[in-house]
């Protein structure tokens, strides 16, 4: 089974400030904007309290390990070493995602369908050929288009370093699929994909990898985890 917690940035409290390492305190400290700092604390809070409960431990003893591939700096995709889940991480707008699972990596993103972006001139720049002559997507198609792209691009790992253009998943209309990696054809073999419910405004999508099947994916409240936990306790 798949967990999939979901908060917003107002459920962090003073006791989820403490359980976040000092990496991640420095990230949050060079966050300008109140409501950024506030969706990394959540997120990073939500993480540890989540696995502290699948694990048995307490959240502040979940080690949560973000190397990143291209640098030295520690923001990479978060890892916990030894315990055997995978997992991954998401926020946009007042949704935060965090999502654990033990079948194989996965990946999750959500988006806030921002009204005044540019999505015919987004469209060319994150949608293949073959994607773009089903036709310009509305903003609800786009982001469709765009949250199944980017959950791949965070199972694989490859995040940036891979143009969305090289992936082609189904039309917004059909069930989550990945039909076409550009030189991964092991990748669109052994993914499965699914699509979320963030809420009203929002689209999100679910990717994982090596998994034989279909898995079992529930989603749950984050908020009432967090305000749960008041301290060291589990």
């Amino acid at each position: 089974m798949i967990a999939v917690w979901w908060a917003r940035p107002a459920d962090a409290g003073p006791a989820h400030l403490d359980l976040l390492s000092d990496a991640e305190r420095q990230r949050r400290a060079a966050l300008r904007r109140p409501e950024d700092q506030a969706r990394q604390t959540t997120a990073a809070a939500l993480l540890r309290v989540a696995a502290g409960r699948e694990l048995g431990q307490a959240p502040h003893s979940v080690r949560v390990e973000r190397a990143c591939p291209d640098c030295a700096v520690p923001h990479g995709r978060p890892v916990l070493p030894g315990t055997g889940l995978h997992v991954s991480v998401s926020h946009s707008g007042d949704r935060i995602a965090v999502v654990l699972g033990r079948g194989g990596p996965l990946g999750v993103d959500v988006e806030h369908a921002a009204p005044e972006r540019d999505v015919a001139g987004l469209s060319r720049l994150a949608l293949s050929p073959a994607e773009l002559a089903r036709g310009v997507p509305d903003q609800v198609g786009f982001y469709t288009y765009w949250t199944r792209k980017e959950s791949v691009l965070k199972a694989t790992g490859d995040g940036l370093r891979v143009a969305m253009t090289r992936i082609e998943v189904s039309a917004p209309h059909e069930p989550p699929r990945l039909h076409h990696y550009d030189g991964r054809p092991e990748v669109v073999a052994g993914s499965s994909m699914y699509t979320l419910s963030p809420g009203t405004g929002y689209q999100a999508a679910l990717t994982v990898l090596d998994v034989a099947g279909p898995v079992e994916v529930v989603e749950r409240d984050g908020s009432v985890l967090l305000a749960g936990h008041q301290g060291d306790g589990l």
